[in-house]
């Protein structure tokens, strides 16, 4: 008996162990099957969130559009920054035609002819920077061109170019086959207001600054990569406006010590307040202050507008100060590197637009040929692989390096001075030559000229007699 009795205690505690480590594992079971069925279900529900709002070239392209034109809700005046910007940073100094033959004369006509059509055309004003700015909102650039009879200048006639927007008319380029970088055709389809057309290859100019290459039609402006930030980049600026605007408004607040001190002193100051103000004398038995929003968030708002800028700043490559964050900028020097990365950031687009304007100038060039100049002979039509276009491009470290290196070297002889006047962007060493040439015969003519009026006043004096001499 005494056995048993010790024994029955230890079984009920023994049984009660178990039945606890049985409740266990039966709530084990029970989490991992509700972790099967949420796995399963994470894997069969569409996902929710995503970091980027823009994902097809249509959206991204109405959605620049429309910020740049001030029609969007959000990121208006950050979009328009950036693609002025760098609309400006790639034209650098602007168009430059050039000549590829030993001397400029032999490429006079093509020099002329290609000014002309700049001229013509706008492209040595403001037409080239509406250019630039097209293409960095849509990503590429479709040109065609008209030949308009009709005397302009010393030309019977003239070509006529004129952008194609992607926005209205929708485009689409038709590549061959075998080569997806020989853009054959461009079409568009009618709308309601207005007719649709088609463009053979040698009517019109067409380039990409994005996308991938095999692909003529998608091309990704470069301020795609960023337009989700530039959203939460302009809704942190009104968040923070809103904090602003509640801390400018602060409410005032008065403590007292049971209700029925607050019917007298509502009694005293109006149901709404209406008859104190900031500024007039208040007595009460309360105790009073001003309240205002908690400003815990404001950090949180000023981290997230200057992490979006240096987001925004490190796709576009556009400098952080000129965004309007100066006070990250930390020294001069610093600005100066900025702008040399931008410059670097916008080389590519600048080289496409080089290749764009002599594929312009070629097309254009021949086609004023078979208009204009259809009976000549094919020597005395103009040739377009005698000029080419340059963007010249000088930034503050090319002006050091010529100042205080190549000036320098060319005072003491080791270089010469045509080769210091090559480094400057925008020179033309034969046409400064002939400027040098010409002002040195006006020079000696104006010489020529002072010594026989010299001679001619020494003869008409007259010869003193000998004695006067002696």
């Amino acid at each position: 008996m005494k056995i048993l009795n010790i024994i029955s205690p230890k079984l009920k505690e023994a049984s009660v162990k178990i039945q606890n480590l049985e409740s266990k594992v039966n709530k084990y079971h029970e989490v991992q099957e509700l972790l099967v069925d949420n796995i399963l279900t994470l894997q069969g529900v569409q996902k929710t969130y995503t970091g980027n709002d823009y994902k097809t070239y249509k959206d991204v392209v109405n959605a620049i559009s429309d910020k740049y034109n001030n029609k969007a809700d959000w990121g208006c005046l950050q979009t328009g920054a950036v693609i002025d910007l760098r609309a400006a940073f790639v034209l650098g100094e602007g168009l430059q035609v050039v000549h590829n033959t030993e001397t400029r004369a032999e490429a006079e006509n093509e020099l002329r002819w290609a000014e002309d059509f700049f001229s013509w055309n706008d492209l040595d004003a403001e037409g080239a920077q509406e250019l630039a700015k097209e293409a960095e909102i849509e990503g590429k650039i479709a040109l065609k061109m008209i030949y308009e009879p009709g005397e302009y200048r010393e030309w019977p006639g003239m070509v006529s170019v004129r952008f194609i927007p992607w926005t209205t008319k929708k485009y689409k380029i038709t590549a061959d086959p075998n080569d997806y970088q020989y853009y054959k055709t461009i079409s568009w389809e009618p709308t309601a207001t207005a007719k649709g057309g088609i463009l053979q290859e040698n009517e019109f100019v067409y380039k990409k600054f994005g996308g991938r290459l095999s692909d003529p039609n998608e091309a990704q402006p470069k301020i795609a990569g960023c337009l989700t930030q530039i959203d939460r980049l302009d809704k942190a600026l009104w968040d923070l406006r809103g904090i602003n605007h509640l801390y400018a408004s602060p409410t005032p607040d008065i403590e007292v010590q049971d209700k029925q001190e607050v019917q007298p002193l509502m009694n005293m100051l109006g149901a709404k307040g209406n008859n104190w103000k900031i500024g007039k004398l208040l007595i009460h038995t309360g105790k009073f202050q001003m309240v205002s929003a908690d400003a815990a968030g404001i950090q949180n708002l000023i981290s997230e507008i200057e992490l979006c800028v240096k987001m925004i700043s490190g796709v576009t490559g556009i400098p952080i100060h000129y965004l309007g964050l100066l006070d990250l900028l930390k020294n001069r020097a610093t600005g100066d590197n900025t702008r040399e990365l931008v410059n670097a950031a916008t080389n590519r687009e600048r080289r496409v637009w080089i290749g764009a304007y002599e594929e312009l100038i070629e097309k254009s060039m021949k086609m004023f040929n078979e208009n204009a100049n259809p009976q000549k002979s094919k020597e005395k039509m103009l040739d377009p692989t005698k000029i080419s276009i340059n963007i010249p491009l000088i930034t503050q470290e090319q002006w050091d390096r010529i100042e205080k290196v190549l000036i320098p070297a060319a005072v003491a002889g080791i270089i010469s001075k045509e080769f210091v006047a090559e480094q400057i962007p925008g020179v033309d060493l034969e046409a400064e030559a002939e400027r040098s040439d010409k002002k040195e015969e006006v020079e000696s003519e104006r010489m020529k000229r002072e010594m026989e009026k010299i001679k001619a006043e020494q003869q008409a004096q007259p010869i003193p007699p000998k004695e006067e001499i002696a």
